[in-house]
This record gives C-alpha cells, structure tokens and sequence, in this order.
C-alpha cells in the first residue's frame, strides 16, 4: 500500500478514509514547506549555521521531490507527460553551451503541483490549504509590522540574502537595515502613509512576493463563490496587500474585479492568445523605447520589459541559446529564453483547455490568465515556488475529474445491481 496514492473508494461509500486523509495532510505539509522553508533557512543562517545557495536549491529539489512522490497515480498519463517534458528539456540544454538546471525547476513545479492538486477528492480541500497559509502569512507579517525589532533579531533578512548570492553587501541603500532592500519605502508607504515605510515581508522575506500572493487569495475568494469562509478570504487579501504596501498586488485585485464579469462570456482561445499578444506588444513597443532611461515605476518597468523583449535572438526564442543577458524583469523573456518557445506554447495550451469536472473552469482559467500575464509583465516571480506551488495546486483542483468517481461507482456493480446505493447519495452530495 503507497501513501503516494489517494485511496479508490470502495463499494460501501466509505472508501480507505484514514489513508487519504493521511495524503492530503503530507500534502499540506509540503505546501507548507514551500511557503515556509526560506523563512526557516533565514533564521537558521542568523543564528549561527552559514547558508549557500546550495542549501536553497536542495531544498527546493527536496519538496518538488515530495511533490512528486504524492502526485504519482496509477495511471501511466502524469508518468508519460513527465517524459515527454523531460525529453524536450534534454533535447534545448543539449544544445546550450553549459547546462542550466533552472529550466528543469522551472518546468516541474508547474507539472508537478497541478498534477498533485487533480487528485484532491473536493474542492474544499484546496480551500482549506489556501486559508491555512493566508492565516499563517498575515500572522506572522502582523508580526513583523508590530515587533519589528524582535522580529529582525529572530531572521536577519538581508544577511541571509547575501549568504545565500542573491545580493550583495553594498546593495542595501539603507544604512543598517537587516530587511530586504525593497522593504523600506523611501518616498513613503502608497497605502495608508501613517503607518510608516516599512513594508512587511512574512515568510516570503520579501515584499513582492506578499503583493502577489495577496494578489493571488483575492483571485481564489473571488472565483469561489460557495466557499464558507470567503469573505474572510478577502479580508485576509486585503490585509496582505496593505502590510506589503503593494501597488502592483493592488492593481492585480482591481484588474480581477473588472475583468469578473466577462470571465464566462469570453471564449477560451481569447484567453490563449492574451499572452502572446502581450508579447507582441511588448516587442513593438521595445523598438520605439530602445535605449530610453527608465524609472521604478510600473510605467518604467513595462519600458525595461520592452527593452528585455527585443533583446531576444531566434536561438534565444527557441531556448537553445546559454549566453543571456539579465532577463528577470520579464517574465515573458525569461520564460521563452528558459524553456523555447515551442514549450511556452505547449504547457500555456495545455494549462488553458484542459477541463475538469467543474462548470465554472473557464472562470478561473480567465482569473489565473490575468494574474499570470500581468506579474510577466514586470518580472518573472511567478516562478518562485513560494506562490507557484499553491497556485498551481489549486489549478489542479479546479481541473480535478471529480465526476469519474461517480462514474466508477456507477460501473461497480455485481449481477447488474449497483453495491451501494448509500455511495452513490455521498457522491452526490459532493459539488461538481
């Protein structure tokens, strides 16, 4: 018996219970590791044990590993697609002068999670998941806003960026900071000034990544509309995007809230070709502002995106290209420089019409469609397992076939006459 594996339901309606409830809590965990684990490797580094790089991407390969395991089912279709994925890969870095293993992370945490997501017996489960790690993002960011002091001497978060490469030591323009180096507001907080300039990090360490996963609770209370706690969801989104001061997270929020109302009228090839018509846009507009001085501003941002754009190459479009220049602050670059574009158009038609049990699919498709395409504009932080791996395992739970199991139920007869008829009222009891 795998724990790797949700139980099959048995015929008396009560299926291996304590197995899959067992699954789904490894599930959490994981989850939680990924929310969690930079958090704790910055306290271990402030307190005493040095940590590399190394130490972050073992991590990382630990719980996708986790991930991996979990989401394997009897089926041999995820296994195939694995393959597949992988063989492409092998096929794009053959061809680059030195092997880079961010295309591979990049690519399987999108597989792997939306995989482990598709084998969660009710939507409510995700739901769950998603709650507990808003509560645990907005009460630990309560505390470091509140006890700030206390909260510096238990993660030294620049010190563990810079142990770990990402920064250096003379990057910090705030003279004796121990935050991240965009988590003082120099010129003064957007929301609410009399808080002061301080911008709350959480467990992300960093604020841009708390305005997207604010960003990104306010996409899932807005797209479940029968969850029991979703105005508290929004709440919690609210209070996310305020301690994290962030304009672009809050921008994101009011694009869902425009865009809702025509999230079911539009056909799902208009959402496909949002991106790609994105990146034509970006194109253009980077020859006209070739060269041109930009400032941190979301207006100057979408200027150095455009720049980025046209800085690509036929090699560099198709993947196959090592030698790139700093492509972070494009997500649509970086995405098509890392895994080609035949890959961007694979895994994007896949992710858009694939359908799931759920009438409302389309919705979140559309939803997740604008999230993903406005964070590429300005950078490539989608690919940050701290979000990624939560918004993808509740894409996977959007899609879950939840409608083979009363099928099954339906095919588990013996002499023409269903086992259980108790069974089948469970079932469907259950939401599409």
């Amino acid at each position: 018996m795998s724990f790797s594996k949700p139980p099959e339901w048995t015929a008396d309606g009560t299926g291996e219970k304590g197995r899959y409830d067992f699954w789904l809590r490894s599930v959490t965990a994981v989850i939680l590791g990924t929310l969690l684990f930079n958090f704790f490797l910055a306290f271990v580094n402030t307190h005493g044990f040095a940590i590399r790089e190394s130490h972050v991407v073992l991590s990382e390969l630990l719980l996708i590993g986790c991930g991996l395991f979990l989401a394997l089912s009897r089926g041999g279709g995820f296994l195939a697609l694995v393959l597949i994925v992988f063989s492409y890969l092998a096929f794009i870095l053959a061809l680059r002068p030195e092997l880079d293993l961010k295309a591979i992370r990049d690519i399987l945490i999108p597989i792997v999670f939306y995989f482990l997501g598709r084998k969660l017996r009710r939507i409510e489960d995700a739901d769950r998941i998603v709650l507990i790690c808003a509560v645990i993002v907005v009460c630990v960011g309560l505390f470091e806003f509140l006890m700030l002091e206390t909260f510096t001497s238990l993660v030294n978060i620049f010190d563990y960026y810079v142990a770990r490469g990402t920064l250096t030591q003379d990057s910090n323009f705030v003279e004796g900071s121990t935050l991240f180096i965009s988590s003082t507001r120099v010129s003064g907080r957007s929301f609410f000034a009399f808080l002061g300039n301080v911008r709350a990090s959480s467990v992300f360490l960093e604020p841009v990544t708390m305005g997207n996963f604010g960003a990104f609770i306010c996409l899932w209370a807005l797209y479940r509309e029968d969850m029991k706690l979703r105005w508290p969801l929004f709440a919690l989104a609210f209070v996310v995007v305020v301690l994290g001061d962030a304009r672009f997270g809050m921008f994101v929020c009011l694009a869902f809230i425009l865009a809702f109302p025509f999230t079911k009228l539009l056909p799902r090839m208009i959402w496909w070709l949002v991106p790609f018509l994105i990146m034509l846009a970006l194109v253009l507009y980077g020859g006209t502002v070739e060269g041109q001085r930009w400032e941190d501003n979301f207006s100057g941002r979408v200027v150095h995106s455009a720049q980025l754009m046209i800085k690509l190459d036929w090699a560099s479009t198709f993947g196959v290209d090592g030698n790139l220049p700093f492509l972070d602050d494009n997500g649509y670059a970086y995405t098509i420089s890392q895994i080609g574009i035949l890959g961007t158009l694979g895994l994007w038609t896949a992710f858009i019409f694939t359908s799931g049990a759920r009438a409302d699919g389309t919705r979140f498709k559309a939803l997740a469609t604008i999230f993903i395409c406005l964070m590429m504009v300005v950078s490539n932080s989608f690919y940050s397992i701290k979000l990624a791996a939560l918004f993808w395992l509740a894409a996977g739970a959007v899609d879950a076939p939840q409608a083979s199991v009363i099928k099954r139920a339906a095919l588990d007869t013996k002499g023409g006459v269903l086992k259980s008829t108790a069974m089948m009222r469970e079932l469907l009891a259950r939401p599409a």
